[in-house]
């Protein structure tokens, strides 16, 4: 008689292979996360502070508001990286050219982080300079400062988005602060039509424009872009530069050595001694001269 059923054949081939070595202890995994587009690292961190006063408060104030970025830009934001290919514009050295915000452009950056102000063309020193394009993000760590409610508002929309919805985003506002104009416009060209003739006119109010912070925002790389140090004082340092050339040019053909050669030759002359006398001479005739004026000029207030 048989004690028991006979195994199938597959449960016995499971019970022969054997595990690998040092499969029972307790071993180390390493993982490796995920890069690019889909990596968790943090890639901006920012702190806003405000305070209000109790003025502000009861008069309806907005608070004091700073606000300051710190923003690091990986490659695969700006260039097409062989592990992750989404630009569809990229340039000939292989960047996709996002402009910066408006704060970030060299029209709204200060002197000291190498921006330029507008042009005056009432200016008599103009001169028309070929257009720059614009500035462009590029990989590295930049940092933004604003100021107000609002700007730290946008800021934090922006948080949310790529280079390329920031770009629609910019177009959008752009568009609709035009449409606003023309709105503006119509108004007032229907303001110049007789009472008599006006109707009842109900016109498609287009929604308002969204405020422009660029004013009180600034956004520049680090280390920012100083300009050269001469080259704010270039100008005034120019007729220096002029007259030290023209002291080089005179020592190297040799003409400050013949002058000096002339006056070692005439010191042992007499005539530095004629000059000095003569030069002696005409000051006490001038000097002898204004006490005898000033002596007529008293006898002249004394006289009855």
């Amino acid at each position: 008689m048989t004690t028991g059923q006979a195994q199938p054949a597959s449960q016995q081939q499971q019970k022969q292979v054997r595990k690998p070595p040092f499969a029972d202890w307790p071993t180390i995994k390493i993982l490796t996360p995920p890069q690019g587009r889909f990596s968790l690292a943090n890639d901006e961190w920012c702190i806003t502070y405000c305070s209000q006063s109790v003025t502000g408060r009861i008069h309806g104030k907005e608070p004091y508001c700073r606000s300051f970025c710190v923003r690091k830009v990986f490659p695969h934001e700006v260039r097409n990286v062989i592990a992750f290919r989404k630009h569809k514009q990229v340039d000939q050295s292989g960047k996709a050219p996002y402009p910066l915000p408006a704060e970030g452009q060299a029209l709204n950056l200060p002197r000291i982080f190498g921006g330029k102000p507008q042009e005056d063309a009432d200016d008599p020193d103009y001169k028309p300079q070929p257009a720059q394009p614009p500035k462009t993000w590029d990989e590295g760590v930049y940092l933004w400062s604003g100021k107000g409610r609002m700007a730290a508002h946008e800021k934090m929309d922006s948080m949310s988005m790529d280079f390329e919805r920031q770009r629609r985003v910019v177009e959008m506002k752009e568009r609709r602060k035009e449409v606003w104009q023309d709105y503006q416009d119509s108004l007032r060209q229907k303001n110049h039509i007789e009472s008599e003739d006006v109707r009842m006119w109900v016109p498609n109010v287009p929604p308002r424009p969204y405020p422009d912070t660029s004013s009180q925002s600034l956004l520049v790389p680090l280390p920012p872009d100083f300009p050269p140090f001469f080259e704010r004082i270039n100008k005034l340092l120019a007729p220096s530069f002029r007259v030290l050339g023209i002291l080089r040019d005179s020592l190297r053909s040799g003409e400050q050595r013949q002058f000096a050669q002339r006056i070692w030759e005439k010191a042992w002359t007499n005539e530095p001694f004629l000059l000095a006398s003569r030069s002696l001479s005409h000051a006490y005739e001038r000097w002898k001269e204004k006490d005898e004026t000033a002596d007529e000029e008293d006898d002249k207030k004394n006289s009855p």
